[in-house]
């Protein structure tokens, strides 16, 4: 089974006066006075779609940060910038803390509102396809910082649904990290998950996550953390909306996983190019960012 991983392609539109109101005063700063939004691209966007639709993947799994600061506008130009994959393959998708900005009945609750086919009524939520299931567990909130938390019980819930699910090989969807690139914690806690501690926790006593998901950091990596059967894998990509930038060494990535047999089989990471995306040359994480 070919899974493709996206993360963080951080959809921009313009804000309204009207719009610019608690952390978008801050965020729209970023973006526009202080040059942030170059960082990102259209053409990165539409490409790594085009990618995804050319590895023709059983499923596709998108770890959060699909807006820039979740204005309506940016909820309805990622939709429609995702509307040929959502239309063709099984998708799991995610909130990021760019998509959870303002204040909403629960977190995710407005990107919910037009991706909740893709996302599950509620948090956790296992998602199957064939013999691989995804269990995907929103951390994001609208927070003054960018720091995330899985809420008190959703743990215990993700065990329940683990329990009564018999797949062969399953996914822990996130979208913070739970450790940095070199095994620490990851740091800083202003933009870290606070209670990643328990996650780990988690994963130490099962044996049915087979590899962990996630984004945040734009800068791809991979990781491991214990396992109650040994080390478990941690896979970011690297933001998928990067601008290609090669005078920085900073361009777009996703990622690529082959699940067979219920073991993880192979990793590709690619890399955009001036053609597209390509395989990331000497393989997967070889340029180490």
């Amino acid at each position: 089974m070919k899974i493709v991983h996206l993360t963080d392609l951080h959809v921009q539109t313009p804000p309204r006066v009207r719009d610019l109101f608690g952390k978008r005063i801050v965020g729209s700063a970023n973006l526009y006075l202080l040059g942030r939004r170059a960082k990102f691209a259209e053409a990165s966007q539409r490409a790594a779609v085009a990618a995804t639709l050319a590895e023709e993947p059983d499923a596709v799994v998108i770890t959060g940060d699909l807006t820039a600061q979740a204005l309506d506008a940016e909820f309805s130009a990622a939709r429609a910038l995702l509307d040929p994959v959502l239309a063709r393959f099984p998708t799991v998708i995610l909130a990021g803390n760019h998509d959870t900005y303002v204040r909403e009945p629960s977190p995710g609750a407005r990107l919910r509102q037009v991706f909740g086919p893709w996302m599950g009524p509620r948090s956790p939520h296992l998602h199957r396809v064939g013999e691989v299931a995804f269990l995907a567990i929103e951390t994001c909130r609208a927070h003054p910082l960018s720091s995330g938390r899985v809420p008190p019980g959703e743990l215990d819930a993700a065990r329940r649904l683990l329990a009564a699910d018999d797949a062969a090989f399953t996914f822990l969807c996130l979208h913070y990290p739970l450790r940095g690139r070199d095994g620490e914690p990851y740091r800083p806690a202003t933009r870290a998950l606070s209670n990643a501690a328990e996650v780990e926790r988690f994963l130490l006593e099962t044996d049915r996550i087979g590899a962990v998901l996630h984004g945040h950091e734009h800068h791809g990596f991979r990781t491991e953390v214990p396992g109650a059967a040994g080390p478990v894998p941690v896979f970011d990509p690297g933001a998928a909306g990067y601008a290609r930038l090669p005078e920085r060494g900073r361009t777009a990535h996703l990622n690529v996983y082959e699940v067979e047999g219920g073991a993880l089989r192979s990793v590709r990471r690619l890399a955009l190019g001036p053609g597209g995306f390509v395989e990331e040359p000497g393989g997967a994480y070889a340029s180490g960012g």
